[in-house]
């Protein structure tokens, strides 16, 4: 059963100005620990936290109907899965407010942008 969505958009410019501002203050704020390690791995870093953050956003926009204050991208990480699919890894606050609700995301980018889509799933 699907309980919500949520979707982001974001400009990959705003993140690349974000990074030239705030550098790694950004990135702290954005990336938990995990995420942090992939990013210091990619090319492209600034695609690469333009969709963590817009999926982060689309979670966040998802969990909505579950949570109604104190969710911030840093209880959110996006990870990878050993084929490089994306799922969401949430802190135990979070989780236990969902309780067996799962979120699904799927990132893409084209050029200067960067959407997310996340559903929250259960039986």
């Amino acid at each position: 059963m699907i309980y919500s969505v949520g979707i982001d958009l974001i400009d990959t410019d705003r993140v690349k100005h974000a990074l030239e501002k705030w550098g790694d203050r950004f990135i702290r704020r954005v990336l938990g620990d995990e995420e942090r390690i992939l990013y210091r791995e990619r090319g492209n870093k600034i695609q690469f936290v333009a969709g963590r953050f817009a999926a982060k956003e689309a979670v966040i926009k998802s969990l909505g109907t579950f949570i109604d204050t104190g969710l911030h991208p840093h209880h959110i990480q996006i990870l990878n899965d050993p084929y490089g699919i994306p799922h969401v890894h949430l802190e135990d606050v979070i989780r236990e407010k969902i309780f067996d609700k799962e979120v699904k995301v799927s990132i893409t980018h084209e050029r200067k942008m960067a959407a997310a889509v996340a559903i929250v799933t259960g039986d």
